[in-house]
């Protein structure tokens, strides 16, 4: 299997469209667990599924990626920042990797839709369900998918946000869950129970730990970190550094390196003023030797990221997408 530095990524941006793969039509779910509020949370807890489905398809150049978003972040101060530059020394540095608009979450909207359907804020908003996502053509795939948020209070919750209630912080935002923001997942029980909390502060309550430690993780994976962890309220520094503890250990287990590709970039640069520049890194197991360490120079997006499991995977590369599908894998 040929793999160069461009084969990672493939850079066309295209949209989903809508779903020929009829998704789960479980009417009711799209309220199940809106509620914030400490009482409603806890008895929503109580009743809502989990569900971690595992799968082992083979891909032309990995078996497994995990995406990892930071928040609000100029290219040049995430590049200088001590804990990234030795995740850059363990992969692949895209130095020319761009989010698609601003605010947030449209980012994340595009990330597993394909497009960002000109939405313009970060406020509640949802996908009809006709509109097919990347969890779709995983699905179609037999694919295991599934999303870590971290400090989300349980599997399933589509509340709006999740307050840390002992210094009143921001923890989980449903704007940072790009699966909350669509109904052909929100109203399915299923899988809005794939849909899982991480923790690194109590790893026994961390579904991604147990999924860990039960070989149950899936092959594709988005997660998120809270609003402190990512640096949307904080700092470069606090992500950097949160990044190195959750990551560095993994990359030593081998029930997460199993042929896995780790992409660790951030939502949008931090200066609306400047071209929407990011840091993107490309590390695991299944980078090869001789590219560990080295820069590709090739512009991509977070439209990329859909197109490369869509190449890695044979997924049908014309329907439901729009658009001219342009891989780097040369395949």
């Amino acid at each position: 299997m040929l793999f160069q530095a461009a084969t990672f990524l493939a850079v066309a941006g295209l949209a989903l469209g809508h779903s020929p793969y009829n998704p789960p039509q479980e009417d009711g779910w799209e309220t199940k667990y809106t509620a914030t509020g400490t009482a409603e949370v806890a008895a929503a807890a109580a009743t809502a599924k989990t569900s971690s489905p595992t799968s082992k398809v083979r891909g032309k150049a990995f078996d497994r990626i995990a995406i990892i978003y930071f928040e609000n972040e100029n290219y040049d101060k995430a590049f200088g920042d001590p804990n990234f530059a030795w995740f850059k020394s363990k992969g692949i540095t895209f130095s020319n990797y761009f989010g698609v608009t601003h605010p947030s979450e449209p980012n994340y909207m595009a990330s597993i839709a394909g497009d960002y359907f000109g939405m313009q804020n970060d406020d509640f908003n949802r996908n009809p369900r006709n509109v097919s996502t990347v969890i779709d053509l995983l699905e179609h795939r037999g694919i295991s998918w599934g999303l870590y948020q971290e400090d989300q209070p349980f599997s399933s919750f589509e509340g709006f946000a999740w307050v840390n209630h002992k210094n009143g912080k921001n923890d989980y935002v449903r704007k940072h869950n790009p699966a909350a923001l669509h109904d052909s997942v929100t109203f399915s029980e299923k899988r809005l129970s794939q849909i899982k909390n991480l923790s690194l502060v109590d790893t026994s309550q961390s579904m991604f730990h147990k999924d860990l430690k039960e070989n149950k993780l899936p092959q594709w994976m988005f997660i998120t970190p809270n609003m402190t962890s990512d640096g949307h309220d904080t700092s470069v520094t606090v992500a950097g550094n949160w990044c190195r503890q959750f990551l560095e250990p993994l990359l030593k287990d081998k029930h997460f390196m199993d042929n896995t590709l780790v992409l660790i970039t951030w939502d949008e640069n931090e200066t609306y003023a400047m071209q929407n520049h990011i840091l993107g890194i490309l590390i695991g197991d299944a980078v090869p030797k001789h590219l560990v360490g080295t820069t590709d120079n090739n512009f991509y997006n977070h439209y990329s990221e859909i197109s490369t499991v869509q190449a890695n995977w044979d997924m049908n590369q014309s329907s439901p997408s729009r658009g001219e599908l342009c891989t780097l894998y040369g395949l």
